[in-house]
């Protein structure tokens, strides 16, 4: 299986600070459905790989997966 283009979504981490995806989104700009395991969404998925190479953590509430600036890494 090809890896998952986050480009969509760096885009927008330029842009804003905190900001949320619901699940919808999420297929949109990835061209793929978010995983249904929260823990691996959160731990083990590309999303969360992606989102621990830029500093940010990933809290999914209700199927919508919000990134959030880490206070280490300013």
């Amino acid at each position: 299986m090809p890896s998952i283009d986050f480009s969509k979504i760096a885009e927008m981490l330029e842009s804003s600070t905190d900001f949320s995806l619901s699940e919808k989104q999420y297929k949109r700009l990835t061209g793929r459905a978010m995983p249904k395991d929260i823990s691996y969404l959160t731990h083990r998925s590309a999303m969360a790989k992606f989102a621990e190479s830029r500093g940010l953590k990933i809290h999914v509430q209700e199927k919508t997966i919000t990134f959030e600036k880490s206070n280490g890494n300013q």
